[in-house]
């Protein structure tokens, strides 16, 4: 994994974890969100919009939504990160990624995204393989070729927007004034600082922007997939959304309205249509974590240092035990209460959201769509 990951958050233990935490946990402000994600979000989502209004305008052939979203995560995560646009809206749909997997379905027109694709399903297939992927891509030239130049086009093309950024006369006066670098993530990285007052190298950048891009990218994208799976399934569903998107945003306001920041919880029904997708479909469906110390688990066994727990999210969506008799119905219902509020339970019980980025990105397509 070290090729693609580096020493990002995905693959660090101990105190590289730990610094790689800390850099990615305190730029997520509240001003991050509104002077960096939200445009970078709304970009993409203008493109994804336009180009599905066009595909459904010519009326003669069916839309890849699964394909569409892994463009729109990949589109927008690059451009809040890095500042760049990979245009991956910028030319005609053709549908053309039908029956593909889902790593494969971003644009593969330019050599970024094509690369992205082919080193994650690359580190996919050693999983499969275990001990013997070294031997299965020495073994098979063509693939083991093409994942060392896909991974050199990820570093050359992460390198030289650092080292571009590190050269600016822009950066080296914030650098000697302590002030910060923002416009995107990859500033407020670089203007990042541990406990001790260092930043993040080179290397460490590479390694943090890249994990970044591909936390939200997959993540997003799978959750978006399933739940318009589920809402074709239920149009009454479909109707919720339009009635309170019209409630919250106004009536033919042709996306002058948009989601924000700060009036994305009030989509109490989409907000409760993406739970519910990810309690059935987590998008990280299992995990594990190796014990550092003894240690005792309430309610439960002892833990000594070096045992490995495992659990499963996906399974934990469908425990009757934990979530009644209806639990592999999708009910949206569930996650609202008599209030008409979102309902709120522990992580011991759903834990598959953490992070307020992924959830707003993943909220924010619904009342455009």
């Amino acid at each position: 994994m070290y090729d693609v990951f580096g020493d990002g958050i995905f693959v660090a233990d101990g105190p590289a974890w730990k610094r790689a935490r800390q850099a990615t946990s305190t730029i997520f402000t509240i001003k991050t969100f509104k002077n960096i994600i939200v445009p970078a979000a709304n970009k993409s989502l203008d493109g994804l919009v336009d180009l599905l209004k066009s595909t459904a305008q010519s009326n003669d052939q069916s839309i890849d939504f699964c394909d569409l979203f892994f463009r729109y995560t990949l589109d927008s995560f690059v451009q809040m990160t890095f500042g760049q646009d990979l245009d991956l809206f910028g030319t005609q749909y053709d549908g053309k990624t039908k029956g593909s997997s889902p790593s494969k379905l971003s644009a593969s027109s330019l050599p970024f995204s094509e690369a992205f694709d082919f080193a994650q399903d690359q580190v996919d297939l050693r999983f499969s393989v275990v001990i013997g992927w070294k031997l299965l891509e020495g073994l098979v030239g063509s693939i083991g070729k093409r994942m060392k130049a896909s991974c050199r086009v990820l570093d050359d093309y992460a390198y030289s927007l650092i080292d571009e950024r590190m050269a600016s006369r822009t950066y080296q006066s914030n650098l000697e004034k302590n002030e910060a670098v923002d416009g995107d993530l990859l500033g407020l990285f670089m203007n990042a600082r541990d406990e001790r007052g260092g930043g993040l190298g080179r290397t460490e950048l590479r390694d943090t922007t890249l994990n970044l891009i591909i936390a939200g990218r997959d993540t997003t994208a799978e959750a978006l997939s399933w739940a318009f799976f589920h809402l074709l399934m239920n149009e009454d569903l479909i109707s919720k959304i339009r009635e309170e998107a019209i409630e919250i945003l106004g009536d033919e306001n042709d996306g002058q309205e948009r989601v924000t920041h700060e009036n994305y919880k009030r989509f109490v029904w989409t907000n409760a249509i993406v739970l519910e997708t990810l309690r059935l479909h987590p998008s990280v469906p299992k995990n594990t974590k190796c014990v550092v110390s003894h240690d005792q688990i309430p309610g439960g066994p002892t833990v000594e240092a070096g045992d490995i727990i495992r659990w499963s999210g996906w399974q934990m969506g469908r425990d009757a035990s934990l979530w009644g008799p209806d639990c592999g119905e999708f009910k949206p219902a569930r996650w609202v209460d008599e209030k008409g509020s979102i309902k709120q339970f522990g992580p011991y019980k759903f834990n598959a959201f953490n992070v307020r980025l992924d959830l707003y990105i993943t909220v924010l397509p619904f009342p455009r769509q």
